[in-house]
């Protein structure tokens, strides 16, 4: 089994034993979870290997997208969010609004185990948590961004 193929197939059993419901997207060596309700503000994951890299990419794509309007105000909670990140990053297409975390990992010359993914998956899943509905207020209802970042590190 070539070292795509065993990333692949460790993948998907992480999103199984996550409770996610993986469907494999033909496209790409990659799967997409649709979360829908009541995950709201996420919708969905997406999470690929990439074939000529050897490299892993999770998605957390939000149900929300920024209007135009709002869209500076958003990349400047975003730019706040993301300086006391370890790992992973927020991202907002300015296009469109999308908005959408991002963890990845280079694995090459490594075999991308079970563990490793969960590694990549578990601080996205709590940058997640920890900012998405202060995002939502900023994007959706109008608060700053500064106001936003000081009430998620009041929080902590």
């Amino acid at each position: 089994m070539s070292n795509i193929t065993l990333a692949a197939k460790n993948l998907q059993n992480v999103l199984i034993a996550l409770g996610w419901e993986p469907q494999l997207d033909e496209r790409t060596m990659g799967f997409i979870v649709d979360l829908g309700p009541p995950h709201l503000p996420l919708a969905s994951i997406f999470a690929a290997i990439s074939i000529g890299g050897d490299q892993l990419v999770i998605y957390f794509n939000f149900g929300i997208a920024a209007p135009a309007e709002r869209r500076d105000e958003a990349a400047r909670f975003i730019a706040r969010a993301n300086w006391g990140l370890m790992v992973g990053n927020f991202e907002m297409d300015y296009d469109d609004g999308q908005v959408r975390f991002k963890s990845s990992l280079d694995f090459t010359d490594a075999e991308l185990t079970e563990t490793l993914i969960r590694n990549a998956i578990r601080p996205a899943m709590q940058a997640v948590e920890t900012y998405a509905d202060a995002l939502v207020e900023v994007i959706a209802r109008g608060k700053s961004a500064a106001d936003a970042i000081r009430g998620v590190e009041t929080e902590a």
